[in-house]
């Protein structure tokens, strides 16, 4: 162990750890690489291996955060909740240190790797050895029952705060603890390292404790919300929404938190009058384009708690409407990381909690959802029936001249939902069903749809629309479609693009010997026959 770290090695065999694991019937290799999918979605990458699951069962403890991983992984294993303070790893605090660095000869626990960003280093957020908890450790302090308030100050800290803007530490995808407190059951699977099936109940907030999120401290009386602290917020709603179709999260990740961390003070004092719900609904709707940034970047625990606290903030604002579009998003949340069951379960509840006078718009939004999710599970006739119904709300919607169309990823309940985003679920339904080509007709007709100025969501459909033309055999076809990706996407930060840019060499590699390709991946500057990143 270097000097310095506060990582301690505790000579007593960890039994806890050991009957869990035996629990699971896991290998400690699979178990190893259960760990490292969830650091995937979570966005980090965790190169632990059988060695260092050997070294945790000797004693050796990884750091808090880690722990939170192997929590979850754990929970979604056996089908019930395991508690960090479960693992026998000590007292099971949150925050803490960061991670080691390795060292000549290993880091002592048989970890390749711990929290890493790009290039080996520490991800952004996470102290180093010896440092003091940066303030985005709140987040991991913060139990479920945390007020929105609190929330958000935890999901906004590190941004805004000084003496740079970070993202804040990396947070477990839960399959099996939800936030607002329900728990979605998950069979355990019976073959050594294969994922188990999934089932779910979904995300409905708690009930407030009062009629606001917030009350106001100090013995200090509310003061009243006026209407133009409201038309502020959702003017902001609207701009950001905006900014992250057109340039991607990424552009808006500080600016946004920084909105939010203002608005957390308003609400922490208090509010009466007529407008104040629509205040607190407003920061519903700001802390939900907050999860889709963070959804953009691939961190998904953070999304999901963004996506938690919205909801809750939407239903002490009495707006159900909110809620259920919340879960929709969520339900697309799940789809993308491949917890199809989960993401049937949410669509379904987003399509019952929305409310008899919902905006045709989003009850489109709703029905597209739920299209896309039975499709997944095979569902194709419930599938199609649910489109259909999409299709039917949308021709009853108003035209809003005020907003494009919403991004491929279905993710905002801000302005209307519009034609190019159900031609793209539309193509996503009937991928999944089995009609490429008529998924490519989506797509393009999506495309043909979409304002050129919305570069982030151009760049994912065009390269879903490449994806698709490959695994039809359109060669040259899926080049042309990915060249256009190429020059969309290189005006935008987001992490789906990167990911979509990572996949090409791998998809190419059995056509490296041809002249489109190789011109494309020079043109990308990636190398030919690659293998690209997942």
């Amino acid at each position: 162990m270097r000097p310095g770290e506060r990582h301690r090695r505790d000579p007593t065999p960890n039994r806890a750890l050991r009957s869990l694991l035996a629990e699971s019937q896991w290998t400690q290799e699979a178990f190893a690489r259960a760990i490292a999918r969830l650091g995937s979605e979570a966005g980090v990458r965790l190169g632990y291996d059988r060695t260092s699951v050997a070294h945790w069962l000797r004693g050796s403890r990884p750091s808090p955060r880690v722990q939170g991983f192997i929590a979850e992984a754990l929970s979604r294993r056996l089908g019930r909740p395991v508690t960090v303070t479960q693992l026998g790893m000590g007292d099971g605090r949150s925050g803490g240190p960061g991670p080691r660095r390795r060292g000549p000869g290993g880091t002592g626990e048989g970890a390749t790797d711990e929290l890493t960003g790009r290039g080996g280093r520490p991800a952004a957020g996470l102290a180093a050895p010896g440092d003091q908890p940066r303030p985005a450790d709140q987040l991991a302090a913060l139990g479920d029952q945390a007020r929105p308030a609190d929330q958000l100050a935890a999901l906004t800290a590190a941004v805004v705060g000084p003496p740079r803007a970070d993202p804040p530490p990396p947070a477990p995808y839960r399959l099996t603890l939800r936030p607002s407190g329900t728990a979605a059951a998950v069979a355990p699977g019976r073959g050594v390292g294969d994922e188990p099936t999934e089932t779910a109940e979904p995300l409905r907030p708690r009930p407030p404790r009062a009629h606001f999120p917030s009350l106001p401290r100090g013995g200090r009386p509310p003061r009243r919300t006026t209407p133009d602290e409201v038309a502020s917020v959702r003017e902001h709603a609207r701009f950001f929404a905006q900014q992250a179709d057109r340039h991607g999260g990424g552009h808006i990740r500080t600016p946004l938190a920084a909105c939010l961390a203002g608005l957390v003070r308003r609400l922490r004092t208090g509010g009466e009058g007529p407008y104040h719900p629509q205040l607190v609904a407003g920061a519903a709707r700001l802390s939900f384009l907050l999860a889709r940034v963070y959804a953009d970047e691939q961190r998904h625990g953070l999304a999901q708690r963004a996506f938690d606290t919205a909801a809750q903030l939407a239903a002490e604002g009495d707006d159900p409407e909110g809620v259920a579009l919340v879960q929709r998003a969520l339900s697309s949340q799940a789809h993308q990381l491949g917890h199809r069951r989960q993401s049937l379960a949410l669509a379904e509840s987003a399509c019952e909690a929305a409310p008899a006078d919902a905006a045709p718009s989003a009850r489109s939004f709703l029905y597209a959802g739920l299209a896309v999710a039975k499709a997944a599970e095979g569902e194709s006739r419930h599938a199609l029936a649910a489109l259909r119904r999409a299709e039917h709300e949308l021709a009853r919607a108003p035209a809003d001249l005020t907003t494009g169309p919403e991004s491929p990823d279905g993710g905002e309940p801000v302005g209307a939902y519009q034609d190019a985003a159900l031609h793209y679920q539309a193509g996503q339904v009937r991928a999944a069903l089995g009609d490429r080509d008529g998924a490519v007709r989506e797509l393009r007709a999506s495309l043909r749809s979409r304002p050129a100025g919305e570069r982030r969501s151009r760049a994912l459909s065009e390269a879903e629309l490449a994806e698709l033309l490959l695994s039809c055999g359109r060669l040259e076809e899926a080049c042309t479609a990915w060249l256009t990706f190429l020059e969309d996407s290189a005006l935008v930060r987001s992490g789906r693009a990167r990911r979509a840019r990572d996949r090409m060499p791998r998809l190419l590699s059995p056509y490296a010997g041809e002249r489109c390709v190789q011109g494309l991946l020079t043109r990308a500057g990636l190398p030919l026959g690659g293998r690209g990143t997942e």
